[in-house]
C-alpha cells in the first residue's frame, strides 16, 4: 500500500512538472470614437508578425488570451475598419501574466492599470521616452532645433533608471537595457531622416550621435527581439556607412554591410533590400558574395521567393505593351515600336535625379543618332501638372518620345515602380532585356544598347 502511494504521488509530481502553461492575459479600454478593433503582433527576427485581432465592445474594452505565450515582447495597436494604427505599444508576456491597459491616444498616452514586475518597469520607460518618439510620428512638425536639446536633457535620467532595471528576472533585464538603447538610437536617427523643414548638419552632430553611428555598433542579435529591430538596422546601417564613404550604387551592398559586424544582422538588412531589385539577373549577381549571410529559414524563403517574384521579369520574356498619349496626342505602345530597341525612361518633373539623366540622356540620344533606338520618356507627374510637363519638356527641348502616364499606372504597377527615375530596355521583338537597366549617367547602358542592335 505504501508503494502505492508512493507511485501515485510520483505520478502526480510528473504530471504537475509537465503542465500547460498558463495563458497570458492583455486586456484593456480603448476610448478613442473612432476606433473599432485591436491588434496583437509577436516579434519574429526583428518585425511584427500579426497574432490575434479583435474587436472592441459596446463599451470599447477588448481581451486577448494568449496560451503557452512565448516570453518576451508583444506588440498592441488599435485599428480602424482592420487597418491598424503604425504606433505600438509593447507589453512583456509569460505565462500566467496579466496586463490592463487604459489607452487614451494614438500617441503613447496610456496608463497601465495592472501588470507585474516586468510590464510595471517597461510602462516606466516608455513613458520617459514617448514625448521624444513621438517626434518621429507623421505630423510632428519639430525640427532638431527643439528636439535636440529635449534629447540631451532626458540623458541623465536615462542613466538613472537604467540603474534601476534589476528585476529578478535576468532575461527581461538585458531585453530591457538593449530597448532602452534601440529606442533612443531609433529616435535619433529617426530625426536624420524623417522629412523635416530644417535638417541638421550631419557633420557636427551632438556628441551623443558619435557612439551611435561608429561602425560595428550592432554585433549582437539582441535587438531582434524588438519588433522594431530590423528597421532600426537599417537606419542604422545608411546614416553609418554615409560616415564612413560615399554611397553608390555599386558599392551599396559593400559598405552597408561593412558596417554591421553580425552576419545574421547582414542577413537581416540584406533581406530587407531584396525589394530594390526589379531584375533577377541582377539580383542574382548582387547577391552572389552575400548568400553566405542568409542563415535563417526564414532568410532562405526570403530568398526563394524573391527570385520567383523577380523571375517573371526574366529576360527574354514579352515586355508590358503599355500605351500612353504623346505630348502630340497619338497613342504611342511598345507594340508599335517593334524593330527598335526601346529604353524607357519612368520620370517627372519633381524628381531631382530624374532631372539630373536628363542631360545624360541628351548626349546618348546624339551618339546613337540615325540607330535603330527608340528613346522614350514616360512622365509619372499628377494630372494637375500635365501642363507643367509640356512645358518643362518643351524649355529643357527634350528629345525622343515623350509619353505621359500619369501617376500609379499599369505599367507602374506592372513592373512595381516604387522609386524613379527607373530605366527599362526592351530588344526589337519587345521582349525585356532589363526592367531596372543603368541610367543613361551609368557607361554601361550604351554598350547594352548597342548589343541589341
Amino acid at each position: 500500500m505504501k508503494k502505492m502511494i508512493f507511485l501515485l504521488a510520483a505520478l502526480v509530481g510528473v504530471s504537475a512538472t509537465y503542465a500547460a502553461p498558463s495563458p497570458a492575459m492583455v486586456s484593456g479600454n480603448c476610448a478613442l470614437p473612432k476606433v473599432t478593433g485591436m491588434k496583437l503582433y509577436n516579434v519574429r527576427e526583428g518585425k511584427l508578425v500579426e497574432f490575434a485581432s479583435t474587436t472592441l465592445d459596446p463599451q470599447h474594452n477588448f481581451a486577448f488570451a494568449i496560451p503557452g505565450p512565448t516570453e518576451g515582447y508583444y506588440y498592441l495597436a488599435m485599428s480602424v475598419d482592420e487597418k491598424a494604427s503604425k504606433n505600438y505599444i509593447r507589453v512583456y508576456l509569460k505565462s500566467g501574466e496579466q496586463v490592463e491597459l487604459d489607452i487614451q491616444d494614438d500617441r503613447g498616452k496610456y496608463s497601465m492599470l495592472k501588470g507585474g514586475a516586468e510590464n510595471k518597469l517597461l510602462y516606466t520607460w516608455q513613458q520617459m521616452i514617448a514625448p521624444l518618439k513621438s517626434k518621429n510620428m507623421l505630423g510632428d512638425t519639430s525640427t532638431y532645433r527643439s528636439v535636440f536639446p529635449a534629447f540631451e536633457a532626458l540623458l541623465p535620467s536615462v542613466a538613472a533608471f537604467r540603474k534601476t532595471v534589476h528585476t529578478r528576472n535576468a532575461g527581461f533585464n538585458r531585453l530591457l537595457l538593449t530597448t532602452i538603447e534601440a529606442d533612443l538610437d531609433g529616435t535619433a536617427f529617426g530625426l536624420l531622416l524623417m522629412p523635416r523643414a530644417v535638417h541638421p548638419d550631419k557633420k557636427r552632430l551632438p556628441a551623443y550621435y558619435a557612439p551611435m553611428l561608429e561602425p560595428n555598433r550592432y554585433c549582437a542579435t539582441d535587438i531582434l527581439q524588438l519588433g522594431e529591430g530590423v528597421e532600426l538596422v537599417q537606419r542604422y546601417a545608411m546614416l553609418a556607412a554615409e560616415r564612413v564613404d560615399s554611397i553608390t550604387r555599386e558599392n551599396r551592398l559593400k559598405l552597408f554591410t561593412s558596417v554591421i559586424c553580425n552576419d545574421t544582422l547582414k542577413g537581416v538588412w540584406l533581406v530587407n533590400d531584396f525589394r530594390q531589385y526589379k531584375s533577377l539577373e541582377k539580383f542574382d549577381s548582387a547577391m552572389v558574395p552575400y548568400k553566405q549571410y542568409l542563415v535563417t529559414d526564414n532568410m532562405q524563403k526570403a530568398l526563394f521567393e524573391t527570385r520567383k517574384n523577380l523571375s517573371t521579369f526574366k529576360k527574354g520574356t514579352a515586355g508590358y505593351n503599355f500605351a500612353f498619349p504623346s505630348i502630340n496626342g497619338d497613342t504611342v505602345t511598345l507594340a508599335s515600336l517593334k524593330g527598335k530597341v526601346v529604353l524607357v525612361d519612368m520620370w517627372a518633373t519633381w524628381c531631382g535625379p530624374c532631372k539630373k539623366e536628363i542631360p545624360y540622356m541628351k548626349e546618348l540620344e546624339t551618339a546613337m543618332h540615325g540607330k535603330s533606338v527608340a528613346f522614350v520618356s514616360i512622365s509619372t507627374d499628377k494630372p494637375e501638372d500635365k501642363e507643367k510637363w509640356k512645358q518643362f519638356v518643351k524649355d529643357n527641348k527634350m528629345g525622343g518620345i515623350q509619353l505621359y502616364a500619369g501617376v500609379w499606372s499599369d505599367m507602374q504597377k506592372f513592373y512595381d515602380v516604387s522609386g524613379i527615375p527607373r530605366f527599362l530596355v526592351f530588344d526589337k521583338q519587345g521582349n525585356i532585356v532589363s526592367v531596372d537597366s543603368p541610367r543613361p549617367s551609368m557607361p554601361e547602358l550604351k554598350p547594352l544598347l548597342e548589343s541589341l542592335l
